[in-house]
């Protein structure tokens, strides 16, 4: 029997997410989005802090509090209705340490996922793109050599999110370019490490409250220790992650298409002309009824993906669907939000402004549109 309904716990969680998202995030954003652009507002790590969330994604035994992969698409979601760049922040940590849940050793573990806990928030990051290989995670330019007991990195990883920011950053690198995918791995690499350093954050156009820089290695040096996994997994490593993450951007997706559907719903409601609400016209309650239907579909294949993960299933064609689907429902439904809302929904500040900003950046991440059409046909 496949059953819809949420626990009280999950009802709960979703509540009071939500409020933080209404009554914290979204005034927030606007705040930060307007500004030139810098590291992880303070403001954000505060909140990151104090509603404990890392410990959403860190297992007991190291002093976490996990939920399950359903609860967690909750969360998400509430945060993606709150601001997209602190769901992409807190994602990102998401990311880096799922690497370390998923092939890391349990010296790893014991040492940086209690780092994710810090009273003062913490952060992780996930560095895979670089510049000239975009989409392409089958190869990198950033090299890893092995000498005595140490990795020597070398290169660069951009656009990275939580970069400067980071407690640990695991770094995806070749170690023999001869080798093909079987010569990618992934490694550990601690805030301050000697050679490791950072470009001015960039200036982007969406989610500009989740920073972006690009990280420089030069003869940057780890321990042999610090591989995660054994030589040559990286690249499964590598898939199995984004496979578990692209579900979760999925989330994030459906509540930043909430909340733009949401207001402009209030917004076609509120506004009169000839003494008649806009919803009344065809044009406008037709569209947001089919923005409606979607946003059912794309919550529903995000709970699917994140299921199949509990249970242990083959989850990556349901993880792609989810994520296609609710990224390209988040492009749409804040696209004809602002047209919803006329200049009033143009002119900054305004909500549905950063929403359509920070949408175009969801299609993106996690593998653009075009690549998550290519996993599912390949999975068909």
């Amino acid at each position: 029997m496949i059953s819809f309904e949420l626990t009280e716990k999950q009802i709960e969680l979703r509540n009071k997410f939500h409020s933080l998202a209404r009554e914290k995030l979204q005034p927030l954003s606007l705040q930060i989005d307007a500004k030139k652009p810098g590291g992880i507002d303070k403001a954000y790590l505060k909140i990151m802090a104090e509603e404990n969330l890392n410990a959403f994604i860190v297992p007991v035994q190291y002093g976490g509090k996990p939920c399950d992969h359903v609860t967690l698409s909750l969360i998400m979601e509430e945060l993606g209705y709150g601001c997209g760049g602190f769901a992409g922040i807190f994602a990102q940590t998401l990311h880096a340490a799922s690497a370390l849940l998923i092939g890391g050793s349990p010296d790893q573990k014991k040492t940086f996922l209690p780092l994710l806990l810090k009273p003062a928030g913490a952060v992780a990051s996930f560095c895979v793109t670089e510049e000239k290989s975009g989409s392409d995670t089958s190869s990198f330019a950033t090299t890893a050599h092995l000498e005595n007991d140490h990795y020597i990195l070398s290169g660069s990883k951009s656009p990275i999110i939580n970069a400067g920011d980071a407690a640990f950053y695991v770094v995806w690198a070749n170690t023999d370019t001869k080798k093909g995918r079987s010569g990618i791995n992934a490694f550990i690499i601690p805030r301050g490490t000697p050679g490791m350093s950072f470009s001015p954050h960039h200036n982007k156009p969406g989610v500009r409250t989740a920073p972006t820089a690009t990280i420089f290695l030069k003869d940057a040096t780890v321990p042999k220790s610090n591989l995660i996994a054994s030589p040559g997994s990286g690249y499964l490593l590598l898939m199995q992650t984004i496979d578990w993450g692209r579900a979760f951007v999925g989330a994030i997706a459906v509540g930043l298409a909430r909340a733009a559907i949401e207001e402009s719903i209030n917004n076609a409601k509120s506004r009169i002309i000839r003494k008649r609400p806009i919803i009344k016209n065809q044009g406008i309650s037709f569209t947001l009824s089919e923005l409606a239907t979607d946003l059912e579909a794309a919550r529903l294949l995000v709970w699917k993906a994140s299921r199949l993960m509990e249970l242990n299933m083959d989850y990556t064609k349901a993880s792609s669907m989810a994520k296609l689907f609710a990224s390209e429902l988040a492009v749409r439904a804040t696209s004809e939000g602002v047209l919803i809302l006329g200049q009033r929904g143009y002119k900054r500040p305004s909500l549905m402004d950063k929403f359509q900003r920070d949408a175009q950046a969801l299609r993106i991440i996690e593998g653009t549109s075009h690549i998550q059409k290519l996993i599912i046909a390949s999975q068909l």
